[in-house]
């Protein structure tokens, strides 16, 4: 009886762990759209000046400026509410609350992101997956850590090691999620942005990928372990994601995997083939649809209206 509580409590507290990990996830990608906010205002201001120096301006510097700041204001109150709501969820760390709204919060972090970045141009460049790795990890250019670019010695110093690679494979993950990556070549990323500063790249990054595949975050996907697919957000989410946009859209046929490669679909269009195959699997067997089989033996998937 009391090795069954002890297995209990421990599962509880596997399950919180990862709460908070998915939870410190959300707070990451909410810090990154502040700085997007923060660029925009910088965007905004400057328009409000070219404005003030035009001679012909239709709108006095007054009504820019409150226009302005009332946009900003309203996304402000924005992402004020998701930050106060993370800061509960964190604080229960309950993994059924989570879940139960988890997908609700990632809508809302996308749609901020819309409104912050636009498709009007409100901000010229957005950041790259470096500069948002470095609003996680500002030690990344630190001096002071430039010895997180050398490989602890494991013998000598297992819990160095240890730390080293559980460290970087956060690096690593929210690279991936940044460059919107779910398949990496080890012998091409060691030429990308923190990974080329490393002392001996070619082992740090096997090993930073070894870590990912140990926590369950990744797969190999070939047998010499040259690739690994990286899980920045789970298939369930993907198969929601193609679920909602194929409703959007209409889409009454089935859908072919050419037209979800050629879709806007951010991440979506990018997912590799046996994840599209999985997708398709998991929507049929929560019954959202059918599987089908086009006359060159390819997968299509005809989804079911409500």
């Amino acid at each position: 009886m009391e090795r069954q509580r002890d297995k209990t409590e421990e599962k509880t507290e596997k399950i919180k762990e990862a709460t908070e990990g998915e939870l410190d996830t959300l707070r990451n990608e909410l810090a990154r759209l502040r700085e997007l906010k923060k660029q925009k205002e910088i965007k905004e201001r400057e328009a409000a000046q070219e404005t003030t120096s035009t001679v012909e301006s239709e709108t006095p510097e007054a009504e820019v400026e409150n226009e302005n700041e009332d946009q900003l204001d309203e996304l402000e109150n924005k992402l004020e509410q998701i930050d106060k709501f993370l800061l509960k969820q964190l604080e229960e760390a309950d993994q059924s609350t989570y879940e139960q709204h988890a997908e609700y919060i990632e809508t809302q972090l996308q749609n901020l992101e819309m409104e912050i970045i636009g498709e009007k141009g409100l901000i010229e460049k957005e950041l790259s997956p470096y500069e948002q790795l470095l609003n996680d990890y500002p030690w990344l250019e630190e001096t002071k850590y430039e010895f997180m670019y050398s490989i602890p010695n494991k013998k000598k110093a297992p819990s160095d090691y240890e730390s080293w690679r559980v460290e970087w494979a956060k690096v690593m993950f929210d690279f991936t999620k940044y460059a919107i990556l779910h398949i990496i070549y080890l012998r091409e990323i060691i030429s990308e942005k923190p990974f080329s500063n490393f002392r001996n790249r070619q082992e740090a990054v096997k090993e930073i990928a070894e870590e990912l595949v140990n926590q369950q975050l990744a797969n190999y996907v070939s047998k010499k372990k040259e690739k690994i697919r990286i899980y920045w957000k789970s298939l369930e989410f993907w198969a929601h994601n193609l679920y909602d946009w194929a409703i959007d859209m209409g889409k009454l046929e089935p859908i072919l995997m050419f037209e979800i490669r050629e879709s806007n679909q951010s991440g979506l269009n990018t997912l590799p083939k046996d994840d599209l195959e999985e997708i398709f699997r998991l929507l049929s067997k929560s019954d959202q649809g059918t599987i089908v089989k086009t006359d060159d033996g390819q997968l299509a998937f005809k989804i079911k209206l409500d």
